[in-house]
Protein backbone atom coordinates (compact mmCIF):
# COMPACT_ATOMS: atom_id res chain seq x y z
CA UNK A 1 0.00 0.00 0.00
CA UNK A 2 2.76 2.33 0.86
CA UNK A 3 4.32 1.89 -3.24
CA UNK A 4 2.84 4.98 -4.63
CA UNK A 5 5.58 5.71 -6.53
CA UNK A 6 5.42 9.32 -7.62
CA UNK A 7 2.36 9.77 -6.62
CA UNK A 8 1.55 13.17 -4.82
CA UNK A 9 1.43 12.79 -1.30
CA UNK A 10 0.34 15.40 0.86
CA UNK A 11 0.55 16.15 4.61
CA UNK A 12 -1.89 17.68 7.07
CA UNK A 13 -2.62 17.76 10.72
CA UNK A 14 -5.70 17.15 12.41
CA UNK A 15 -6.25 18.58 16.08
CA UNK A 16 -9.49 17.91 17.95
CA UNK A 17 -9.94 19.44 21.44
CA UNK A 18 -10.59 17.02 24.66
CA UNK A 19 -13.66 19.38 24.50
CA UNK A 20 -14.24 18.59 21.07
CA UNK A 21 -14.20 14.79 21.09
CA UNK A 22 -15.59 14.63 24.83
CA UNK A 23 -18.10 11.99 23.09
CA UNK A 24 -14.86 9.65 21.14
CA UNK A 25 -14.86 6.78 23.40
CA UNK A 26 -11.48 7.01 22.99
CA UNK A 27 -10.97 10.07 25.19
CA UNK A 28 -11.28 8.20 28.03
CA UNK A 29 -7.87 6.29 27.91
CA UNK A 30 -6.20 9.78 29.33
CA UNK A 31 -7.63 8.48 32.55
CA UNK A 32 -5.40 5.78 32.51
CA UNK A 33 -2.17 6.83 30.08
CA UNK A 34 -0.98 10.36 30.22
CA UNK A 35 -0.01 10.15 26.73
CA UNK A 36 -1.29 7.38 24.13
CA UNK A 37 1.32 7.89 21.06
CA UNK A 38 0.80 6.36 17.59
CA UNK A 39 3.61 4.69 16.37
CA UNK A 40 2.50 2.55 13.35
CA UNK A 41 0.03 0.91 11.53
CA UNK A 42 0.48 -3.19 11.07
CA UNK A 43 -3.05 -3.63 9.55
CA UNK A 44 -6.40 -3.47 9.10
CA UNK A 45 -8.54 -5.96 10.90
CA UNK A 46 -12.27 -6.00 10.93
CA UNK A 47 -12.49 -2.25 9.70
CA UNK A 48 -10.11 -1.84 13.14
CA UNK A 49 -6.69 -0.33 13.33
CA UNK A 50 -3.99 -2.71 14.65
CA UNK A 51 -1.06 -0.79 15.07
CA UNK A 52 2.14 0.06 17.86
CA UNK A 53 1.09 2.36 20.62
CA UNK A 54 3.36 3.67 23.22
CA UNK A 55 1.55 4.30 26.08
CA UNK A 56 2.37 6.44 29.33
CA UNK A 57 1.39 5.83 32.68
CA UNK A 58 2.23 6.25 36.43
CA UNK A 59 1.80 2.32 37.14
CA UNK A 60 2.21 -0.32 34.46
CA UNK A 61 -0.38 -2.41 35.96
CA UNK A 62 -2.76 -0.23 34.19
CA UNK A 63 -2.11 -1.96 31.17
CA UNK A 64 -3.90 -5.08 32.48
CA UNK A 65 -7.33 -3.38 32.61
CA UNK A 66 -9.68 -3.48 29.73
CA UNK A 67 -10.88 -0.33 27.55
CA UNK A 68 -13.78 0.20 25.40
CA UNK A 69 -11.89 1.63 22.36
CA UNK A 70 -8.52 -0.38 22.85
CA UNK A 71 -7.11 -3.75 23.08
CA UNK A 72 -3.99 -4.74 23.92
CA UNK A 73 -3.08 -7.45 22.07
CA UNK A 74 0.69 -8.13 23.48
CA UNK A 75 2.80 -5.97 25.79
CA UNK A 76 6.57 -5.93 23.68
CA UNK A 77 8.17 -3.47 26.42
CA UNK A 78 7.47 -2.39 29.79
CA UNK A 79 8.64 0.06 32.31
CA UNK A 80 7.83 2.43 35.20
CA UNK A 81 6.79 4.86 33.16
CA UNK A 82 6.30 4.05 29.66
CA UNK A 83 5.22 0.42 27.70
CA UNK A 84 5.13 -0.54 23.70
CA UNK A 85 2.26 -2.00 23.14
CA UNK A 86 0.51 -3.83 20.25
CA UNK A 87 -3.18 -2.83 20.08
CA UNK A 88 -6.28 -2.70 18.17
CA UNK A 89 -7.85 0.75 17.97
CA UNK A 90 -11.72 0.20 17.75
CA UNK A 91 -13.16 3.62 18.34
CA UNK A 92 -14.62 6.01 15.29
CA UNK A 93 -11.73 8.11 14.64
CA UNK A 94 -9.47 5.43 14.05
CA UNK A 95 -12.04 3.19 11.91
CA UNK A 96 -12.68 6.22 9.49
CA UNK A 97 -8.84 5.75 8.49
CA UNK A 98 -8.68 1.82 8.61
CA UNK A 99 -11.36 2.12 5.96
CA UNK A 100 -9.45 4.20 3.38
CA UNK A 101 -6.70 3.10 1.13
CA UNK A 102 -3.94 5.52 0.26
CA UNK A 103 -4.13 7.78 3.62
CA UNK A 104 -2.29 6.85 6.98
CA UNK A 105 -0.90 8.24 10.19
CA UNK A 106 2.05 9.22 10.66
CA UNK A 107 4.23 10.53 13.74
CA UNK A 108 3.11 12.67 15.35
CA UNK A 109 -0.12 11.46 16.03
CA UNK A 110 -1.49 11.52 19.74
CA UNK A 111 -3.83 11.74 22.36
CA UNK A 112 -3.61 13.27 25.95
CA UNK A 113 -5.64 15.22 28.26
CA UNK A 114 -5.87 18.24 25.66
CA UNK A 115 -7.48 15.68 22.88
CA UNK A 116 -6.48 14.19 19.65
CA UNK A 117 -3.97 15.72 17.49
CA UNK A 118 -3.45 12.97 14.23
CA UNK A 119 -1.15 13.23 11.26
CA UNK A 120 -1.76 12.67 8.19
CA UNK A 121 -0.37 12.10 4.78
CA UNK A 122 -2.30 10.62 1.70
CA UNK A 123 -3.33 11.43 -1.60
CA UNK A 124 -5.72 14.25 -2.37
CA UNK A 125 -8.66 12.19 -3.04
CA UNK A 126 -8.44 10.25 -0.02
CA UNK A 127 -7.43 13.52 2.20
CA UNK A 128 -10.83 13.92 0.70
CA UNK A 129 -12.73 10.97 2.16
CA UNK A 130 -11.05 11.94 5.52
CA UNK A 131 -12.30 14.78 5.45
CA UNK A 132 -16.23 13.79 5.17
CA UNK A 133 -15.81 11.30 7.23
CA UNK A 134 -14.17 13.75 10.30
CA UNK A 135 -16.90 16.17 9.76
CA UNK A 136 -19.39 13.40 9.90
CA UNK A 137 -18.13 12.44 13.01
CA UNK A 138 -17.32 15.81 14.30
CA UNK A 139 -19.17 18.51 11.96
CA UNK A 140 -16.91 21.61 12.47
CA UNK A 141 -15.48 20.78 15.52
CA UNK A 142 -11.61 20.00 14.63
CA UNK A 143 -9.03 22.17 12.98
CA UNK A 144 -6.58 21.23 10.15
CA UNK A 145 -3.52 22.57 10.30
CA UNK A 146 -0.71 23.08 7.12
CA UNK A 147 2.22 21.42 7.61
CA UNK A 148 5.67 22.32 6.02
CA UNK A 149 5.76 20.05 2.80
CA UNK A 150 2.53 21.23 1.80
CA UNK A 151 3.26 24.48 2.52
CA UNK A 152 6.63 24.23 0.18
CA UNK A 153 4.33 22.79 -2.45
CA UNK A 154 4.98 25.00 -5.51
CA UNK A 155 1.32 24.56 -6.78
CA UNK A 156 -0.08 25.91 -3.42
CA UNK A 157 2.14 28.33 -3.39
CA UNK A 158 1.48 30.01 -6.74
CA UNK A 159 -2.20 30.15 -5.48
CA UNK A 160 -1.45 33.07 -3.22
CA UNK A 161 -0.90 37.14 -3.42
CA UNK A 162 2.88 37.94 -3.74
CA UNK A 163 2.83 39.73 -0.20
CA UNK A 164 1.01 36.51 1.34
CA UNK A 165 3.54 33.96 -0.27
CA UNK A 166 6.72 36.16 0.37
CA UNK A 167 5.94 36.15 4.37
CA UNK A 168 5.09 32.31 3.59
CA UNK A 169 8.21 31.92 2.23
CA UNK A 170 10.03 33.41 4.99
CA UNK A 171 7.89 31.20 7.61
CA UNK A 172 8.77 27.85 5.95
CA UNK A 173 12.84 29.51 5.86
CA UNK A 174 12.81 30.21 9.53
CA UNK A 175 11.33 26.88 10.29
CA UNK A 176 8.19 28.09 11.44
CA UNK A 177 6.37 25.32 10.19
CA UNK A 178 8.76 22.77 11.52
CA UNK A 179 8.00 20.42 14.83
CA UNK A 180 8.97 21.68 17.36
CA UNK A 181 8.64 25.48 15.97
CA UNK A 182 11.85 27.11 15.45
CA UNK A 183 10.77 30.54 15.32
CA UNK A 184 7.68 32.95 16.42
CA UNK A 185 5.58 35.21 14.51
CA UNK A 186 7.41 38.01 15.88
CA UNK A 187 10.91 36.67 14.22
CA UNK A 188 9.17 36.81 11.16
CA UNK A 189 7.94 40.51 11.77
CA UNK A 190 10.86 41.26 12.83
CA UNK A 191 12.86 39.98 9.90
CA UNK A 192 10.91 40.99 7.23
CA UNK A 193 10.58 44.63 9.26
CA UNK A 194 6.74 44.16 9.25
CA UNK A 195 4.00 44.13 12.38
CA UNK A 196 3.30 40.89 14.04
CA UNK A 197 -0.30 41.45 13.25
CA UNK A 198 0.49 41.68 9.55
CA UNK A 199 2.27 38.35 9.42
CA UNK A 200 -0.50 36.96 11.19
CA UNK A 201 -3.02 38.07 8.97
CA UNK A 202 -0.85 36.69 5.84
CA UNK A 203 -0.28 33.11 7.13
CA UNK A 204 -4.00 32.69 8.56
CA UNK A 205 -4.99 33.70 4.95
CA UNK A 206 -2.16 31.79 3.30
CA UNK A 207 -2.86 28.83 5.56
CA UNK A 208 -6.61 28.86 4.62
CA UNK A 209 -5.90 28.84 0.89
CA UNK A 210 -3.51 25.90 0.73
CA UNK A 211 -5.93 23.72 3.22
CA UNK A 212 -8.64 24.48 1.01
CA UNK A 213 -6.89 23.50 -2.10
CA UNK A 214 -5.13 20.64 -0.31
CA UNK A 215 -8.56 19.16 0.22
CA UNK A 216 -9.91 19.39 -2.77
CA UNK A 217 -7.75 20.06 -5.78
CA UNK A 218 -7.52 16.95 -7.91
Amino acid sequence: MIGMGGADLRYMQISITSEAGEHLPGIVLTDSFSCVEFLSHIKTENGNMRCLLRLEHDDPSVLDDSFVSMDILRVIERSPSASLVEAIASGPLPRIFAALEHVWWVSPTYLTKEGFVVTIRGTAQALRSAREGLSSLLGDRYKMKLGAESAHNAHFLELLPEKQRSVLDQAIKMGYYDRPRRCTQRAIAEALDIKQATVSEHLQSAESTIIHAFVNDH
